[in-house]
C-alpha cells in the first residue's frame, strides 16, 4: 500500500503527460535539483517512486530528446525499493545547462509553482491526514532549500537538521495552502475532511468530560450534604424540614428537581429547606 506521501507524489507525477504543459522544463529542474545527481558523463536521478522515475524519463525524451535508462538501484534502509533514471552523452550535458538557464529564469507564478511541483516530487513528504500537519522538503544544499521557501506561498520554516537542510510546514494553513499550489485539491480537501472530523470529536469529548466532571461534583456534594444531614435529628425539627430530611436521606443521588417532584415542590422550596437544614446542622456541630 502507498503512503499518502507516495501517493501525492503518483498524482503530480502523472500530470507530467501532457503535452500542452509549457512547464514542464521548470518542473524537470525542481526534480534534478532535488534528486539529480551530475557528473561528466550525464546526470542520474534517484527516487522511490516508481511514478515519479517514469515520469523523469518522459520529460528527458520530450524537453531534449533523451533516452534516459530506468533500472533498479537496491533499497533504502528500511527496505523500500529504489529507482535511478540516468542519462548520458553530449545531449545530457547540453541538457545540463538549459536547464541551469531555465532555473535563473524562474520569473512567473506558473514556472515557480512547476519547479516546487518537481522538488516536491524529488525531496518532499507529508502527513497522512488525520495524523497532524507535517510536510517537508529537505536537501543537502541551503540554497535549493531557501529557493523553495522563496517560491512557495505558504511560509515555511527553514532549519539544518542532521546536516541537512529542511523547509517545513506544520500548520493546517500552511500544509493546505502549500498543497493547493501544486494543485493538489482532493488532497486538500482531505484533510479539510479530517480536521472537521477531528474538531467534531474533540468537541464531544469535551462535552463527555464535561458532564462527566459535573457528575463527579454533583456526587462529592451528596456525599457531602448526607454526612452533614445525618447528624439531626428529625424529631426536633419542624414537619416542613423533617419531611425534607427523610427525603434527602432517603434519595441521596437525587437532583434537587428529583426531590422537587417527588416531595410535590418547587426545587427553590427543596433548596431553601436544604439550606436551612444544613444551617441547622452547622449549629449544632459548632457547639
Amino acid at each position: 500500500m502507498l503512503s499518502f506521501a507516495s501517493e501525492i507524489k503518483r498524482q503530480l507525477a502523472s500530470r507530467t503527460s501532457s503535452a500542452t504543459r509549457r512547464t514542464n522544463r521548470h518542473e524537470l529542474v525542481g526534480l534534478m535539483d532535488a534528486a539529480g545527481e551530475w557528473d561528466g558523463s550525464g546526470v542520474t536521478f534517484t527516487t522511490r517512486n516508481a511514478a515519479v522515475a517514469r515520469s523523469v524519463v518522459r520529460l528527458l525524451r520530450s524537453e531534449f530528446g533523451l533516452h534516459s535508462r530506468l533500472s533498479p538501484a537496491g533499497t533504502d534502509r528500511f527496505g523500500r525499493a529504489r529507482y535511478a533514471v540516468h542519462a548520458e552523452g553530449n545531449g545530457a550535458i547540453q541538457a545540463k545547462e538549459e536547464l541551469r538557464a531555465a532555473r535563473s529564469g524562474l520569473r512567473g507564478a506558473a514556472e515557480g509553482t512547476a519547479y516546487l511541483r518537481g522538488a516536491f516530487q524529488g525531496a518532499g513528504s507529508v502527513s497522512r491526514p488525520g495524523r497532524g500537519y507535517h510536510l517537508e522538503i529537505f536537501h543537502r544544499d541551503e540554497a535549493f532549500i531557501r529557493r523553495v521557501a522563496t517560491l512557495s506561498r505558504a511560509p515555511l520554516g527553514i532549519t539544518c537538521r542532521r546536516e541537512r537542510w529542511v523547509a517545513y510546514a506544520r500548520s493546517a494553513d500552511s500544509v493546505t495552502t502549500f498543497l493547493s499550489q501544486l494543485g493538489l485539491h482532493d488532497a486538500v480537501l482531505e484533510y479539510e475532511a479530517r480536521a472537521v472530523l477531528g474538531e467534531a470529536k474533540a468537541n464531544a469529548n469535551r462535552l463527555t468530560n464535561f458532564d462527566a466532571a459535573n457528575a463527579g461534583r454533583t456526587a462529592v456534594a451528596a456525599a457531602r450534604q448526607q454526612e452533614v444531614l445525618e447528624t439531626l435529628n428529625p424529631d426536633n425539627l419542624p414537619p416542613a424540614l423533617r419531611e425534607m430530611l427523610e427525603l434527602r436521606l432517603e434519595h441521596s443521588d437525587a437532583s434537587l428537581a428529583d426531590l422537587a417532584r417527588l416531595g410535590n415542590l418547587s426545587k427553590s422550596a427543596v433548596n431553601h429547606r436544604l439550606r436551612r437544614l444544613i444551617e441547622l446542622s452547622g449549629k449544632l456541630t459548632s457547639r
